[in-house]
């Protein structure tokens, strides 16, 4: 197997040597697995001293955190890119596909936001925060979906079962639980699913408010 090429120590300055870190502990977390992501590996990948990257993450568990939140981060921004003009079925499908999209274009990165090195005993006002953006990006699109007020409760709910569809759907997938068709495309994975609510709640619509 080739050794990935060592960065040149004077292709960072202390300017920007943070986001070199966190691109380069991307890569190799996509490559390796988060296991053998350490700050020794990551020090020898991008050719700088172990002192330099302690200067900036006092350990790994710092890094990781700083990592997922750059991945919530992300995740925020790609849920910002909408039609804000589109009929309202067409943003829950085009939001539902970029969350899988997402998922299955960073599966490691994705994973690490949502693995247990992030769980909510540990988890630290940085990646909380970014974690809080992206639920804030979502919620902005279920309004616009529903048309109501992003601070209403209804909107909150909406969002959060929108996100625990899709995170479900996307960890399936990306664990090989669960493949589509060879013929059927990520869109047409999307529609059957959502259709497949449809069905729930159609046929579950008389018996809500009966009494038991």
């Amino acid at each position: 197997m080739t050794k990935p090429t060592v960065r040149k120590r004077e292709t960072y300055h202390v300017g920007n040597l943070v986001p070199l870190l966190l691109s380069a502990a991307r890569e190799m977390l996509e490559e390796v697995g988060p296991t053998k992501l350490s700050m020794r590996a990551l020090s020898e990948r991008v050719g700088v001293s172990s002192a330099a990257i302690y200067h900036h993450y006092s350990n790994r568990a710092e890094l990781i955190v700083h990592l997922a939140a750059l991945g919530f981060r992300e995740l925020g921004k790609v849920h910002a890119v909408r039609d804000k003009t589109a009929p309202s079925l067409q943003k829950l499908r085009t939001g539902c596909l970029t969350y899988l999209n997402f998922a299955r274009s960073n599966p490691a990165l994705y994973q690490l936001m949502f693995g247990p090195e992030c769980s909510a005993e540990t988890i630290s006002p940085v990646l909380l925060k970014a974690r809080e953006e992206a639920f804030n990006e979502l919620m902005e699109a279920v309004a616009e979906i529903l048309n109501l007020d992003k601070e209403i409760e209804e909107v909150h709910d909406a969002a959060f079962s929108i996100w625990s569809y899709t995170h479900g759907l996307a960890s399936l997938v990306i664990h090989g639980a669960m493949q589509p068709p060879p013929n059927m495309t990520e869109e047409g994975l999307i529609d059957k699913t959502l259709q497949g609510f449809a069905h729930l709640l159609n046929a579950t619509q008389g018996t809500a408010n009966s009494p038991a």
